[in-house]
């Protein structure tokens, strides 16, 4: 997959994680309407990241989307607050609006919940995904189809 790890400001190179590996697993990925992938695995959970001035450990969504904005959209500085204060669907409706393709992974891993239910995603399309968009979905493929379940939602009115 050709993307860019957005945690991290690098290309992603790595492989596709695995039921057992969930490292590897996809936490959250934006495809721009220019197909650009921009990709974060749960490889990052644990990590001691900064956003803005404050350290904090990445262990949240919300971590992950204040450091896509933070690394790829520092002119949405009103996004990022929202975000730093909890609020995770502004930034996916915002994405959304603006012709982004979003795959949210919405695991539970904890517990017996994730040996019951497996991994879960969801994915969120724009009404009219471009060709080159469509393209580089096909490339996320070998990232998520050990997912049990993914909920493919189009969204036709935000």
């Amino acid at each position: 997959m050709h993307a860019i790890d957005f945690m991290n400001k690098s290309i992603y190179l790595k492989e596709p994680g695995t039921i057992d590996n969930m490292k590897g697993h996809p936490k959250f990925a934006l495809i721009r309407p220019d197909g650009i992938i921009l990709y974060a695995d749960m490889s990052n959970d644990g990590k001691i990241i900064s956003i803005g001035d404050k350290e904090m450990i990445c262990d949240q969504h919300q971590h992950y989307l204040a450091k896509l904005v933070e690394n790829f959209y520092p002119e949405k500085t009103e996004l990022l607050e929202k975000i730093t204060q909890g609020n995770v669907y502004a930034p996916i409706y915002e994405f959304l609006e603006e012709g982004n393709i979003v795959f949210n992974n919405i695991t539970t891993y904890e517990g017996p919940t994730f040996f019951l239910n497996g991994v879960h995603g969801q994915l969120l399309i724009p009404i009219n995904p471009t060709d080159i968009q469509k393209e580089s979905l096909k490339t996320l493929d070998p990232y998520v189809n050990y997912f049990r379940e993914i909920e493919v939602k189009e969204l036709s009115r935000f």
